[in-house]
């Protein structure tokens, strides 16, 4: 039997939009300050994740939460199953947006919101692509399983929750980075350094409170440092006269005892760094040309010797690259300090095939050790590559030229998706190639009409990878 799988898509357009409008609506942001023993990564988490599964109990698929980590929706009967990988967390929002982040808008063919790109739309047009199969009462060989996680945003446990309890699909893909697929992904290591306070009474300009950035996977597009010092209005010019001089836009605020410099970058994707402005570092840079003492000068000497404007980690000496995946990245994520209490800085480390990591830790940690900090934590995720010939390559390249017309070329990716997990899973979409990635960043989006290609091009996926 043919099918128009586009047709089919185009008359649950509306639908469709609908139900992901509600799921882009819920600020669903890990916060464990709402945790819960039902919903382990915080209340909007849960929520989210309940939301989703309860359009799929709708639909008449069998569902099942699993401790609040991660949920799945089915359709099927074998054992084995076709798994797809989408998540319902997503990034902070901050910055200036057009319209508010959790207000999806449509302008000029694109719906705006965070996690319209990153991850809801992708996730949603599996959803559809699934309820396609379902509706139409096709014949599957091996079941289908929507397999939906909420903490692929800061260290992917719940998925790793999810293989305690479940086991792997026989193929999957996660709809969660570019088409027509990426067969190899970096791995990472997210390093979190942590320097002790200052004991000793100081004098002069003194670094109060130093922060920056949200999660360790996005460019931070935002730093503020607090200070007490002598010379106010000459810091203030000082500061005023660097932005000017390196383009960048800044703010000063004074109080009756501190002075607040307020720093703006650009935010993207901490799996390319070099593509976006590091706020945090661009205002350490300019606090390193002030004098401090003990600690305050501890910290900001080490993030501006050794993570200014270096995302392939050549100041650290860890630079490493190799023909698949390239050069290894470097974000500095996430900046917290207090003079009293000492702070942290969160790298996020994206290595390609063959790295050495212990050798990577090992040269940050001495790094890291001339400016007294220490390792703090250091987790690991592999990189991730399948050879281009495995049949569930070939199926996927297949469905996505039927529906595009357009040549399947295989790509690699910075950026690590559930995928990374599996032994038998990639990425797989739902970014088109030459499109703008808008994910981690303001006004984030995804074109409708791409949208609706991506379904089409995951129910023909689903359908002949049931039948592989």
């Amino acid at each position: 039997m043919e099918i128009n799988w586009l047709a089919e898509v185009e008359k649950r357009k509306g639908d469709l939009l609908k139900d992901l409008e509600g799921l882009l609506r819920i600020a669903s942001v890990k916060d464990l300050t709402t945790s819960t023993p039902e919903y382990p990564m915080g209340e909007k988490i849960g929520e989210a994740l309940d939301y989703v599964l309860a359009l799929a109990q709708n639909e008449g698929f069998t569902t099942k939460n699993l401790d609040g980590f991660a949920g799945f929706a089915e359709w099927g009967e074998s054992e084995e199953y076709i798994g797809v990988l989408a998540h319902v967390d997503v990034v902070p929002a901050p910055g200036e947006w057009t319209t508010p982040p959790y207000e999806p808008t449509v302008r000029e063919g694109k719906l705006y919101a965070r996690g319209a790109i990153d991850d809801k739309g992708p996730g949603m047009a599996a959803f559809y692509a699934l309820k396609i199969l379902k509706d139409l009462g096709l014949p599957l060989k091996r079941k289908i399983r929507m397999i939906y996680g909420t903490d692929e945003e800061s260290g992917m446990g719940c998925v790793k929750h999810y293989l305690d309890v479940e086991p792997e699909p026989t193929y999957g893909f996660s709809p969660d980075d570019v088409f027509p697929m990426v067969y190899a992904e970096k791995g990472q290591i997210n390093v979190k350094l942590t320097l002790s306070g200052s004991e000793e009474e100081q004098h002069g300009t003194i670094l109060v409170n130093f922060s920056s950035g949200d999660r360790g996977n996005m460019v931070p597009g935002q730093a503020a440092a607090e200070m007490k010092t002598n010379q106010p209005e000459e810091l203030m010019n000082r500061f005023k006269t660097y932005c000017k001089e390196q383009a960048l836009h800044g703010e000063v605020s004074k109080s009756d005892e501190t002075i607040t410099l307020t720093l703006y970058g650009t935010t993207v994707h901490g799996m390319e760094p070099q593509n976006g402005v590091n706020a945090g570092l661009e205002c350490l840079h300019f606090l390193n040309t002030l004098s401090f003492a003990g600690r305050d000068q501890s910290f900001i000497t080490f993030a501006d010797n050794c993570l200014y404007r270096d995302p392939f980690g050549e100041k650290l000496g860890i630079q490493y690259s190799e023909d698949v995946l390239g050069p290894l990245t470097v974000n500095a994520g996430i900046f917290k300090y207090n003079h009293a209490d000492g702070g942290t800085i969160q790298l996020n480390i994206r290595v390609p095939l063959n790295n050495d990591t212990q050798h990577t830790i090992e040269m940050i940690t001495k790094k890291a050790e001339t400016c007294h900090f220490t390792i703090a934590d250091a987790q690991q995720f592999p990189t991730h590559y399948i050879p281009a010939d495995q049949p569930m390559i070939k199926t996927l390249q297949s469905a996505y030229q039927s529906i595009t017309g357009d040549e399947p070329t295989l790509v690699t990716s910075g950026g690590a998706t559930y995928a990374t997990l599996m032994k038998n899973a990639v990425a797989y979409g739902a970014l088109f190639p030459g499109k703008v990635d808008s994910s981690h960043q303001i006004d984030e989006f995804i074109e409708i009409d791409d949208l609706i290609k991506a379904t089409a091009i995951y129910a023909k996926a689903l359908y002949d990878l049931s039948h592989l």
